[in-house]
């Protein structure tokens, strides 16, 4: 990266590395680096650079997470099956028996949580060749990667790239 380059935006943190194998790392005015799964090296991966006079399109998408949601339901649900049972076999219970309800609605929460609060961030960089870049940040970092999304945006949107999906 040259000492003119214009830096827009981090989307991967180098300590983010390890874990996101395959998705753009960053963008500058002038290249997009990606991050790419490097078999049999000590790093693992390697930082590719794309000019951005080869993108196309850049096209945004906020996401909800299915997994998470589903885990977040069913979580929810043995919540609720967990109360109905106390409430209809209180009177069966042993004397002396602890019930942790505390952490069952603890748990009640998170799935709601889970389910209602799950977001992420997908941006798709499509190149001359018909080559897809993507990136997506983790459900929980959302409101943390916004400000890099945003820029991402308006620098698509004033280079006619941005593409509405």
């Amino acid at each position: 990266m040259s000492a003119q380059e214009e830096f827009l935006a981090t989307l991967l943190h180098p300590d983010e590395y390890g874990r996101n194998f395959n998705r753009v790392a960053r963008l500058t005015g002038h290249n997009i680096l990606f991050l790419r799964r490097k078999f049999f090296s000590r790093a693992g991966w390697e930082l590719v650079t794309y000019p951005m006079s080869e993108c196309r399109s850049i096209s945004y998408r906020a996401d909800r997470p299915v997994l998470k949601m589903g885990f977040g339901a069913l979580l929810i649900g043995l919540t609720v099956f967990i109360f109905f049972m106390l409430f209809v076999y209180w009177d069966r219970l042993e004397p002396g028996t602890r019930v942790p309800v505390g952490l069952v609605g603890l748990a009640g929460l998170y799935g709601i949580r889970l389910l209602f609060g799950a977001r992420r961030h997908r941006l798709i960089f499509t190149l001359a060749n018909a080559q897809k870049l993507t990136w997506q940040s983790l459900s929980g970092d959302y409101g943390y990667k916004q400000g890099s999304v945003d820029k991402v945006i308006a620098f698509a949107r004033s280079r006619g790239l941005f593409k509405e999906v």
